[in-house]
């Protein structure tokens, strides 16, 4: 499982490090990048930011929800593609955003911080479930609940600062 998060994290690190590349692949000619754009509401930070928050929250429940249906199959490492592709769902859906419409920069970065906060809370809700975690049974492992819950911690924050990073640091933005 290491390996899985590490293998994560330098796909994170090679992406952010080439981010202009990655995302200059989403078109501003875009179905979804046009209807952002053309919308009156998208233009106030709260708004989107509310948006990007909805998103995310939709996102990751989607792809918990899957997981725990495929845990019932039986299909060894199927969580794993569909945590690949929920990654790479919500990276080309927060390069749609940040494609669409033209924000000062305080509001951009407005914009991604109520967005990508989702992440925080989830975050917090992590460290509050590790510091409750109550001492194992014989049936129940405490020490694994603890491991999966700081490895939840770290794919969350990772989660808070990629969102944060597209969806608000855009060189295209108009400065104040």
């Amino acid at each position: 499982m290491t390996f899985i998060l590490l293998i994560g994290v330098i796909f994170i690190v090679v992406f952010l490090l080439n981010k202009q590349k990655f995302l200059s692949l989403v078109n501003e000619n875009t179905i979804l990048v046009k209807k952002l754009s053309d919308s009156n509401w998208f233009n106030n930070p709260w708004l989107s930011g509310l948006f990007i928050f909805t998103l995310n929250a939709i996102l990751f429940s989607g792809a918990v929800g899957l997981i725990f249906l495929t845990s019932l199959l039986f299909i060894p490492y199927i969580h794993l593609v569909i945590m690949l592709l929920a990654t790479v769902m919500s990276i080309y859906l927060w390069s749609v955003i940040r494609n669409a419409g033209q924000k000062q920069r305080k509001d951009q970065i407005i914009m991604s911080g109520i967005g990508s906060s989702f992440y925080l809370f989830l975050f917090l809700g992590f460290l509050y479930m590790t510091f409750t975690l109550e001492p194992g049974t014989p049936e129940n492992d405490t020490f694994m609940a603890f491991i999966g819950l700081v490895f939840a911690m770290f794919v969350s924050i990772v989660a808070m600062t990629v969102c944060f990073i597209i969806t608000g640091l855009n060189k295209n933005v108009h400065s104040n």
